[in-house]
């Protein structure tokens, strides 16, 4: 193609036609101007076909990470649903008169999950071995956390940033503010109120084994005011967090909804 572009530059020479030749060489560089932009359109065209590849990547692991986000989410809601009723049992079994709800904010007192933890309803009378298992668990702390590999490499990559659609990048910021609203870091510290009640039991000179061994653990533990107090906050911290366990659910039901039809949006 070269070669037969020159021999007509050459006989236009030759022949002395400089208004054809140069007529000629403004079309020769047009269609150079022209291939190059072909070229770059090309370039441009596969660029974005490979962003998309990689986005579309990118959301998939997503979904993957919050799938995971679901069964963390489900145990934490029925580890604390647990918590609320077995603090209510203990208060009920010491005999404790007045009023013991959570705050208004922390919503309605959450559903038992029988197949949960204890595997059964709560024990209507004194029953020694449910005793030594809700203390068990009101000295424990499950603290779920949203699973970030793939979020964190979506914004490294700065893939997170060319995603188009802005109401879901906003839903997914939601998202996660929601979860470490009620989850923060700093519960696994030491001002919650499990590990107040564990170093409150402790400075008592109960051990984890102790309470297993003694004989009537309600009375003789829930004579301690700071024990009864300790319970109560277990109940309204408890309770909210199943609720809000609840509410992430729901979202992040919808954020996968929506993670899908963008997918699906990607040709």
């Amino acid at each position: 193609m070269l070669r037969f572009f020159r021999i007509i530059r050459q006989r236009l020479l030759t022949e002395n036609r400089v208004s054809t030749y140069l007529l000629y060489a403004v079309g020769e560089i047009l269609l150079v101007v022209i291939g190059i932009l072909i070229a770059l359109q090309v370039n441009n065209w596969n660029e974005k076909r490979l962003e998309s590849i990689q986005i579309k990547t990118q959301l998939l692991n997503l979904m993957s990470n919050l799938e995971m986000d679901r069964r963390s989410l489900n145990e934490a809601y029925r580890f604390h649903a647990f918590r609320v009723h077995s603090a209510h049992y203990l208060l009920d079994q010491y005999g404790i008169e007045e009023k013991t709800a959570p705050y208004p904010e922390a919503g309605p007192a959450p559903k038992l999950d029988e197949s949960g933890i204890y595997g059964g309803p709560i024990p209507e009378a004194s029953d020694h071995p449910f005793t030594v298992r809700a203390f068990s668990w009101l000295i424990r702390y499950i603290h779920p956390s949203p699973v970030m590999d793939a979020m964190e490499e979506f914004k490294n990559t700065g893939l997170f940033a060319q995603l188009k659609n802005a109401e879901l990048k906003n839903e997914i910021r939601a998202y996660y503010n929601h979860f470490y609203w009620v989850f923060p870091i700093e519960d696994i510290g030491e001002s919650g109120p499990s590990i107040l009640l564990r170093n409150k039991l402790v400075s008592l000179g109960y051990s984890y084994l102790d309470i297993a061994m003694l004989e009537d653990p309600v009375n003789e533990l829930l004579s301690n005011r700071t024990i009864v107090a300790l319970l109560k906050n277990i109940i309204d911290d408890s309770t909210f967090k199943t609720n809000q366990s609840a509410s992430i659910l729901q979202q992040l039901d919808q954020l996968l909804l929506d993670v899908k039809n963008e997918l699906d949006s990607y040709p």
